[in-house]
């Protein structure tokens, strides 16, 4: 039951950690997210059910992302393999750090071109030579497989390569 001018909520368990979902009766809504049950919450982001988005987590509020050899630190738009830099270009580096949010994910290739080439978007094409690119540099860096073509649907990181 909503209590006026209070949030109700929701915790999912995700593995080891969980996902908050809070809504209030007033429309406003606001999602936090931690990984260990010990960790401090995380704002993701925050809005109105009406679609209206008043945050979002921003670049310097994510810490570096690790996935085997892989580490991506979003803040410093930096990608390690092995604790060396892997030099990417602007729209790869955006792709691998968008992979490596949900590793294991397929993420649809209309997706990844409306989020890294906002609304409009960009050709398939474009995205796939990205992809080629971004996947050969952290080949030569030594995390080979990670950038995974799920043919015709899109692209994941391998969380178990």
């Amino acid at each position: 039951m909503l209590v006026p001018g209070r949030f109700s909520s929701a915790a999912i368990g995700i593995g080891a950690g969980e996902v908050e979902v809070r809504l209030s009766d007033g429309g406003n809504w606001q999602v936090k997210v931690r990984l260990t049950e010990g960790e401090d919450w995380r704002m993701l982001c925050r809005g109105h059910i009406d679609g209206t988005i008043f945050e979002t987590a921003s670049a310097e509020d994510e810490g570096p992302i690790t996935v085997g050899p892989l580490r991506v630190d979003p803040a410093a738009r930096r990608v390690e393999v092995r604790g060396a830099p892997v030099r990417l270009a602007s729209r790869e580096f955006e792709l691998v750090a968008l992979l490596a949010t949900d590793p294991g994910r397929v993420f649809t290739k209309k997706e990844l071109l409306r989020e890294i080439w906002g609304r409009r978007g960009g050709a398939v094409r474009t995205l796939d030579s990205h992809a080629s690119r971004a996947r050969c540099k952290l080949r030569e860096a030594g995390a080979e497989g990670y950038i995974v073509n799920c043919h015709s649907r899109g692209y994941m990181l391998c969380a178990y390569c």
